[in-house]
């Protein structure tokens, strides 16, 4: 049993026919990369069961969803009446009572000014005489006639001091009547109807003390406390007239003079108005609809409106509250069983297809992360307005299309499809417009040449995801009047083709960072690399010379070789480029790089020093590649081009002097490329295409026949020597590679007429 592509090592026990499955799968367990790949498998059913919120139910309904059969409720739950509550609550707060204080100091001033003002009239010889305030307030209005009149009234007798005290005495009991229930002036009561406030007779009012903490007093009706209302023979001061009969012969001045004067007793409270109301706002209850079981919510053959999908989500809310944890126990038990599945059909596709994948645990739980961020993402962006699950799908489907291969990314979308399709609408339709639109991003995905390469995909998906949901809509039972006038149809589509285009923009502005993180290279960075600008090929330009040509030449036989066999030539050409950057620190030990007549420095020097020197350029140009930030897929150009061949001129001069001097054979470890060898067929060409440039520039006459010999010499030389083993190169492979280079070499060596002098 093996999971993520995990093989039994070759040195372990060979299982006997005869063992049960049990002792087969301990003696698998004690491989322990199959322990830490299961590890790895189950943490992506956690991480996934976790995403998924596997315990909770989802609402499977969505504005503008057709519905068929209609929906019952499978509960009894009420709903708020939103309007009717709407109404109650203002209701209320117009009912709240509006709030006045009272300052009884008002009425203490006024009889005083009331005293004061009387004894002047009493005291003035004539109507011209009196100050005109004062005839104002009493309302004589510089009237003689009416002057002498309340004159007369008050000086009728010759003790008109004590009747003065009388009066007042009177006045001050008249206005008592009022004191708890105050009185609104003429000013005050047109101030008040210049507020937003609705004002009847009928309204009510409350009556509060001056000081901190607002006593209330009483409690009355608006009209009651008007002081016209009040001066009525049915008001409070006017059935008091029949109590005072000194004061009542000039009621009239009395009264005129009380309306003139009177200013500030009641006062009206915003704050505690305010106060008023917000209390009777929560003391108003919600108004709901009841609904029983097995009441129809949806009728058959309608929409979800957002009126009628909020009876969904209270029917769901109370539904949920009943459900008990042994449901919800058995829901990610089903749901553990669904990924398990899932991760036992990656795991035997990656096993068997991906092994490089299935031998690095750091890539599959960066897969495992992003399948679960995607997951939850999805279930997060799938509610109402947004629907944006296609977002986080798409994005990670092409991710993995672009890092590892498409096959991977259409199993990944698959999987993904199906768990997004769970946490959401839990619909066989859902699932297959997530499919089709992560099929559509995938399959064009072979290359990513350029960013509008990914554009234009989105472009394409754009399109197939408006068509597709105008086709599930229309297969389902619309009318077709309808269907055509129906605008949800058409924001469901332009929606999603919105999400597709905004996620392949997303991802194509994110190509550096993923290119960084997942370790990858894409034709993008590639045709970069390409630009003679780069600081490390100016340098090798200028430093050696004939390197750099030597690099633009086997740039040219690689890059053809590669495309014969489907290989990258891109990432071969690019690779070209950069792996002699190492001889630019000693380019005078590379004959590449002398002038005709200079001498040669390895003339001074051991056979095994020149050797060293020689072998050196590679790790000085893995480490160039590093400081410059070289992507990994080009620094293994750099270290394989050589794989571990041996350093022959060297290692033969060693060797015949070993024999002059009547020693042992030079060691031939020591004239070997440190290696790897290459890995990959693109590093294998490149080490061909470097090995027959660098020895065709020895042949004196390069005819056809010679090429050919030379490139079959070369290539079987390499084959022998096992330098082929670990890159995948087939012999059929081999045979094209050798063809494509020798063709590539003719037309180098082309031969040219003699022209005369």
């Amino acid at each position: 049993m093996t999971f993520f592509g995990t093989r039994r090592v070759r040195q372990t026990r060979v299982l006997r026919p005869t063992q049960s499955w049990w002792e087969r799968l301990q003696q698998s367990l004690q491989d322990y990369r199959t322990v830490k790949q299961l590890l790895i498998g189950a943490t992506a059913v956690v991480v996934l069961l976790l995403a998924l919120q596997a315990w909770q139910t989802r609402l499977p309904y969505r504005e503008g969803q057709y519905i068929p059969d209609g929906i019952l409720s499978r509960i009894d739950f009420r709903v708020e009446n939103i309007s009717e509550t709407s109404r109650v609550r203002q209701l209320a707060e117009d009912n709240a009572p509006l709030v006045f204080a009272q300052h009884n100091e008002v009425i203490d001033n006024l009889t005083a000014t009331f005293r004061s003002q009387l004894s002047a009239v009493a005291n003035a010889k004539s109507a011209d005489k009196l100050e005109p305030s004062v005839g104002l307030t009493f309302g004589l209005n510089q009237d003689k006639a009416e002057y002498d009149n309340l004159h007369g009234l008050l000086t009728e007798t010759e003790s008109a001091g004590e009747l003065l005290d009388q009066l007042v005495l009177e006045f001050s009991q008249w206005l008592s009547g009022v004191r708890i229930l105050g009185i609104l002036d003429a000013t005050a009561l047109a101030a008040l109807e210049e507020r937003p406030i609705d004002l009847s007779d009928e309204t009510r009012i409350e009556i509060v003390s001056n000081e901190e903490g607002h006593r209330l007093l009483s409690v009355a009706v608006f009209s009651d406390v008007i002081l016209e209302n009040q001066l009525e023979d049915t008001g409070t001061l006017g059935k008091a007239w029949a109590d005072h009969s000194t004061l009542q012969p000039i009621r009239p001045w009395v009264e005129t003079w009380l309306t003139a004067s009177l200013k500030g007793h009641l006062v009206f409270n915003e704050k505690e108005t305010n106060n008023r109301r917000l209390i009777a706002l929560d003391e108003t209850e919600p108004q709901y609809d009841f609904f029983a079981a097995n009441s129809v919510l949806i009728p058959a053959g309608s929409q979800i409106t957002s009126e009628n999908k909020l009876l969904l989500v209270r029917e769901f809310e109370e539904y949920e509250l009943v459900i008990t944890n042994r449901e919800r126990c058995l829901r990610v038990i089903g749901a553990a069983v669904m990924l398990i599945a899932m991760v036992v059909l990656m795991s035997m596709y990656i096993g068997s297809s991906e092994p490089e994948l299935a031998s690095d645990p750091t890539q599959l739980l960066a897969l495992v992360a992003m399948c679960g961020a995607a997951v939850s993402a999805g279930a997060l962006l799938s509610a109402d307005p947004w629907r944006a699950e296609i977002i986080p799908v798409m994005a990670t489907v092409t991710i993995v299309a672009i890092v590892h291969n498409r096959a991977l990314a259409l199993l990944v979308g698959f999987c993904l499809c199906v768990m997004v399709a769970f946490a959401t609408l839990e619909r066989l339709e859902h699932f297959s417009l997530l499919m089709l639109l992560c099929v559509t991003v995938i399959v064009p995905l072979k290359t990513v040449s350029s960013r509008s390469t990914i554009i234009k995909i989105g472009f394409v998906a754009a399109l197939v995801g408006f068509s597709s949901v105008w086709g599930l809509n229309l297969l389902q039972a619309h009318p077709m009047a309808e269907f055509w006038q129906n605008t949800a149809i058409l924001k469901e589509s332009l929606k999603l083709s919105g999400w597709s285009l905004v996620c392949c923009f997303l991802v194509a502005g994110s190509l550096p960072f993923i290119e960084r993180v997942f370790g990858i290279v894409t034709d993008i960075s590639l045709l970069e690399l390409t630009a003679v600008s780069h600081p490390l090929l100016q340098e090798l330009a200028r430093r050696a010379p004939g390197s750099y040509n030597h690099s633009l030449n086997v740039a040219a036989i690689g890059e053809a070789a590669a495309d014969a066999i489907g290989a990258h030539g891109l990432l071969v050409r690019v690779g070209a480029y950069f792996h002699d950057i190492g001889k630019m620190l000693k380019p005078e030990y590379f004959i590449e790089n002398m002038v005709e007549g200079q001498q040669s420095q390895h003339e001074n020097l051991t056979p095994a020093m020149s050797a060293l020197i020689i072998i050196g350029h590679v790790k000085d140009g893995s480490e160039l590649a590093e400081q410059h930030n070289l992507p990994q897929h080009l620094v293994d150009f750099v270290e394989q081009h050589h794989g571990t061949t041996l350093v022959e001129y060297f290692y033969h001069e060693a060797a015949a002097r070993a024999d002059e001097d009547h020693r042992t054979d030079a060691d031939e470890s020591t004239f070997r490329y440190p290696g790897p060898k290459p890995q990959s067929k693109e590093t294998g060409v490149m080490m061909l295409a470097d090995a027959v440039e660098s020895a065709s520039r020895t042949l004196n006459e390069p005819t056809p026949k010679r090429i050919q010999s030379l490139v079959k010499e070369i290539t079987l030389k390499r084959l022998l020597d096992g330098q082929f083993d670990e890159c995948g190169l087939t012999m059929s492979e081999l045979r094209v590679v050798q063809e494509s280079v020798v063709k590539t070499l003719l037309a180098v060596y082309h031969g040219r007429i003699k022209y005369p002098d």
